[in-house]
């Protein structure tokens, strides 16, 4: 059978039409779908996301919380829930094609600055996160986003900021995931979750800033997290971790700034090699049941700002090699005040009677406070 020319381009044309058709199907989820889609997936009662519309003229780049790349791609979604700016652990990032941020010491961590939303997200993180697949940074602090984070999160690979504390998240942290080879700052403290650190973290070597302070997570304190060349803060207080802080931790931490191992279970001896992270400033350590003596290699950090290793079972000598600590100001080693919120675990179980028997300070020093150490020009709290 013979076609005519005409026949033939239609149907030239029609063969066309499909192959744009079979393409476009295989992108069913360009990216303004999937933010609408994840949009449906939350409950937004203050309208947080009300420029969030498939109706609306502006470019899905240009909606509250969402910067994209030169491609349109959506690299960054960060929306602070509250209403206003609160603190928490980490602070300063701001997002376009790179990601950049910077730690601040104030005290107990650093700040964030993101888009502030005028209320709280609520629902469950969907697992249509997994389709935005050049996302650098997902920050949704301080919302009241449910259940487990979806593992469509931990498969990300260009990740590079998971910022989702304050909110009310459960389930473990996997054992194990797939993707994240370029995370620098986790950050899913204060909220529910439970398990143990994951050990495919250790595969994250650009890693800068890890919390996951006031959750439920057991195990012990891993040895790779005082190896990363790149890591300033680690903060796991507030926690479940038991055993020992092992003795070759902080074999290469050269950059690490602050270390909050506080309000666990944590046994035996300070290990010395902590002496070995010269950048330290904070070092918080108080409620475990930690046993033995202070270390004097903590002498070496010259630069330390903060240290409370109260409320343990810490016994001989205050090391006068503390002297050595110029910029020392906080200094507690004993207090018989509990430090720990009573209300810390809102799961609504018993597990904060974990902390009913760490209610007295058990250390036990030899002698008095060296005369070097109360000379120290900027001490003012002992």
């Amino acid at each position: 059978m013979k076609w005519s020319v005409p026949t033939k381009t239609l149907f030239l044309l029609k063969v066309v039409c499909f192959l744009c058709f079979s393409v476009s199907g295989d992108n069913r989820w360009p990216e303004k779908s999937v933010l609408l889609e994840l949009k449906a997936s939350v409950s937004d009662p203050d309208g947080a996301l009300s420029t969030w519309a498939d109706s609306s003229s502006d470019h899905h780049c240009s909606w509250f919380g969402v910067s994209c790349d030169s491609k349109s791609k959506v690299v960054s979604l960060t929306i602070t829930g509250g209403g206003e700016n609160k603190r928490g652990n980490f602070e300063g990032f701001t997002c376009s094609e790179t990601v950049k941020f910077q730690f601040q010491f104030d005290g107990f961590g650093a700040w964030r600055s993101s888009e502030v939303s005028d209320g709280r997200l609520g629902g469950k993180l969907s697992p249509l996160i997994g389709k935005l697949t050049e996302l650098r940074v997902l920050s949704l602090p301080f919302n009241e986003l449910r259940g487990e984070i979806p593992e469509e999160v931990w498969r990300l690979e260009k990740l590079e900021v998971l910022d989702l504390e304050g909110n009310l998240l459960e389930g473990e942290l996997p054992k194990r995931f797939e993707g994240l080879r370029k995370l620098r700052v986790l950050n899913v403290g204060f909220n529910r979750i439970g398990g143990e650190v994951p050990v495919s973290l250790s595969k994250c070597k650009d890693l800068e800033f890890v919390s996951l302070a006031g959750n439920e997570v057991s195990g012990a304190v891993p040895v790779f997290l005082g190896g990363f060349a790149k890591l300033k803060g680690v903060y796991l207080g507030e926690n479940r971790l038991n055993g020992s802080i092992r003795g070759n931790f902080g074999r290469s931490c050269r950059n690490l700034e602050h270390f909050d191992v506080s309000g666990n279970s944590l046994v035996g001896k300070i290990p010395r090699s902590l002496g070995n992270c010269l950048r330290l400033r904070s070092v918080l350590l108080f409620s475990n049941m930690l046993d033995g003596v202070i270390p004097g290699e903590l002498g070496k950090i010259r630069g330390l700002e903060v240290l409370d290793v109260s409320r343990n079972s810490l016994s001989g000598p205050i090391p006068a090699e503390l002297e050595q600590c110029a910029n020392l100001s906080v200094l507690v080693l004993s207090n018989l005040f509990n430090p720990l919120p009573i209300d810390q675990n809102t799961s609504g179980d018993s597990s904060v009677e974990l902390y009913k028997g760490v209610v007295d300070d058990y250390n036990f020093y030899e002698g008095s406070i060296p005369e070097e150490i109360t000379r120290l020009p900027n001490l003012r709290i002992v």
